[in-house]
């Protein structure tokens, strides 16, 4: 069984890593994965040793909260009560009386419990999991100042206390945590535009009168009734009426669409203007909008190489900033015997080399540029897709480089029931020819024989009974008992994009080849006027996933782009594959990448993958630079020249290399 949690609390990809270590300690636990930038816990188990609410308990005892989430609004108070608490406490410094520092004391242990609750929860809850987090080094520095500062104004220990450095360290840091979740929730805000489809009420149109209804409510056939402003929450088809939609939130086109009476409303639209009431042709569980929201979590819970590398970086990294700190203690006590000197070198190391800009370094990059990519009309489905190189890209044809859309030109019956015939065997297949002939038979006012029983098989045909409608030599053709009843013949377009790509494509070096069913003539002319010096024509599935094989053996990393079920062999085969996002569902699933926008995508995918990998490794140079500095000044190695840090300000240090990451990660 599989269940996906919402769970709020999560700081960074080291909370991710606690709560997947202590799930796999369950028995039962077969499969864990953590997404700590949507805040979900996917996990498979046993139905027979565990259950949701055993695993929700589980979560929920490392002190995160389950289906329930911190609201935004309450986090920028407590932020905003941090910053006026601790200027007042600076301020404070410069009035030398005792109602002065006992007021400082107050302010600072309260920001300390209310500012600080956070990372002691995640604190803890690395513990727990025995995974070093942010949070951990955050709520042992900003404790050991804050009793270091009590212990010294009570005269317990030698020195003066410092307890703007507390209160200065936890405001700093949450103020870089605050405008980290700022900015992924600006990333995350179109996915919960998805999420909020299962919230939408639809009006039902029944028995003459229009009942409220949720998606989940709603079932093939019925009648929707929609009107301005509407969400179209599950696929369905106009019966009466017309509209203008905007489908910009699951295909990235922002321009309106107007829809008409037999027209296609995919969920996920929004209805600009019109009235009209449309049939339901799927459920919400199955309809294309939910098959996105699928597609996107699936997404947000895989991690690249890169990504997997990063966190296991930081996890270590934690443990070796608690011994340094520890080591460096113990130097400069043991070298001046000044304890306030080696708390404060201590304390400094601790606070600035917290890995923070490590952990956020990737993550963030990627969830950008994830949604960057999707407001363009393009949906990775595997974040791994952004490493992957490819020396040659295989181009389906029909629905790929042409519309997909071939309209009858031409027919040739044998037998005085055969276009009858061919109109039943039609209705039983979605490919682009059947739904051609479809057209033509609904224009002709045709409904065609009924058949039972049918099966399509890819590369072949439609097969009812004694017939079959599938290619032949000049197109396609009905057989019965292998007798040709009927010839039909078509003519598809070339995409207007299609010449554009195939240039931009050829620029990058990449090689360009073109597959398809299609006879060996038609393929040339299609190849000729694209400038396509290679392609392999009829071809069947089983002969495109031989051509990748035999590519790949040959030592080139190769890519597939497809649209049908017989591409998706080949594109599951492959190192690269892309699906049109006018594609069938199969193709989809296949698919590395979901081109929502049609082939135009192909160059957006590359531009947004040459950034967001540019984005990354940035990141992760600067934090390494950060800390490669920062420590070592942080553990007084200029402290004879004059130059060293305080923790306070290795908080700030922390906090603006947590900020340039953010930043970074979110330009242009």
């Amino acid at each position: 069984m599989r269940a996906s949690l919402k769970v709020s609390g999560m700081t960074c990809v080291n909370c991710a890593r606690a709560i997947e270590i202590s799930l796999k300690r369950l028995k039962g636990i077969q499969r864990v994965e953590v997404s700590f930038e949507l805040g979900r816990v996917a996990v498979d188990f046993d139905e027979e040793l565990l259950s949701p609410d055993q695993i929700g308990r589980v979560i929920e005892s490392l002190g995160y909260r389950v289906e329930k989430v911190e609201g935004k609004k309450r986090s920028l108070e407590i932020l905003l009560f941090c910053w006026s608490s601790s200027l007042l406490i600076m301020a404070l410094m410069f009035v030398h009386s005792t109602p002065s520092l006992y007021t400082q004391v107050l302010l600072a242990i309260a920001i300390q419990l209310i500012g600080g609750y956070g990372f002691y929860k995640g604190a803890i809850s690395s513990l727990r999991a025995r995974v070093g987090n942010m949070d951990l080094l955050v709520a042992l520095g900003s404790t050991s100042a804050l009793l270091y500062s009590l212990l010294t104004l009570f005269d317990f220990l030698p020195g003066e206390p410092f307890f703007e450095t507390s209160a200065f360290l936890i405001t700093f840091v949450k103020t870089g945590k605050f405008l980290e979740e700022w900015v992924k929730s600006k990333a995350l805000r179109g996915l919960k535009d998805l999420f909020s489809l299962q919230t939408v009420r639809l009006r039902v149109f029944k028995d003459g009168r229009e009942i409220e209804k949720t998606p989940l409510e709603v079932f093939v056939g019925d009648t929707l009734i929609l009107r301005s402003g509407d969400m179209v929450a599950v696929d369905c088809r106009v019966l009466e009426g017309s509209l203008e939609v905007d489908e910009s939130l699951v295909s990235g086109e922002s321009l309106p669409v107007r829809k008409s009476v037999g027209d296609r409303l995919i969920s996920g639209s929004v209805v600009l203007s019109g009235f009209a009431k449309a049939k339901v042709e799927k459920t919400f569980s199955s309809s294309y909008a939910n098959l996105l929201v699928r597609l996107v979590e699936e997404t947000l819970s895989k991690k690249p190489r890169i990504h997997r590398l990063a966190d296991r970086f930081s996890h270590y990294f934690v443990q070796f900033v608690l011994l340094l700190s520890l080591l460096t203690f113990l130097f400069w006590y043991a070298s001046t015997g000044d304890l306030q000197k080696a708390v404060n070198f201590s304390l400094a190391v601790l606070v600035v080399s917290c890995p923070c800009a490590f952990g956020i370094a990737v993550p963030l990059a990627l969830t950008v540029g994830l949604f960057r990519a999707y407001k363009r009309g393009v949906l990775i489905k595997d974040p791994s897709a952004l490493e992957k190189e490819i020396d040659i890209l295989l181009l389906d044809k029909t629905g790929t480089l042409t519309e997909g859309k071939p309209k009858l030109i031409d027919l040739k019956l044998y037998h005085s029931s055969a276009l009858f015939v061919a109109c039943g065997l039609a209705k039983a297949s979605n490919h682009p020819y059947s739904q051609s002939i479809r057209d033509f038979c609904r224009s002709k006012g045709l409904e065609g024989e009924n058949f039972e029983n049918c099966k399509e098989e890819a590369g072949v045909g439609v097969i009812c009974g004694d017939y079959m409608l599938g290619r032949s030599e000049e197109g396609v053709a009905l057989y019965k008992n292998g007798t040709k009843l009927a010839e039909f013949y078509f003519e598809d377009r070339i995409r207007p994009e299609a010449k554009r790509v195939v240039d931009f494509l050829l620029s990058k070096g990449i090689r360009v080849c073109m597959l398809t069913g299609d006879r060996e003539d038609k393929a040339r002319v299609v190849a000729r006027e694209l400038g396509i010096a290679e392609f392999f024509a009829k071809a069947k599935p089983e002969d495109k996933l031989r051509k990748v094989e035999e590519l790949k053996a040959e030592g080139y990393r190769v890519g597939l782009a497809g649209d049908g079920i017989n591409d998706a062999p080949a594109m599951a085969r492959a190192d690269l594959s892309f699906a049109l996002g006018s594609g069938t569902d199969m193709a989809k699933r296949a698919g590395d990448v979901i081109l929502l926008r049609g082939l135009e995508g192909l160059r957006e995918f590359f531009d947004i993958k040459v950034k967001t990998m540019r984005r990354i490794r940035e990141n992760l140079f600067w934090a390494f630079i950060y800390n490669l500095v920062g420590i070592p000044i942080a553990g007084g190695l200029l402290y004879l020249k004059g130059i060293y840090l305080k923790p306070e300000y290795a908080g700030l240090m922390m906090a603006f290399s947590s900020l340039s990451v953010v930043l970074n990660s979110i330009r242009k």
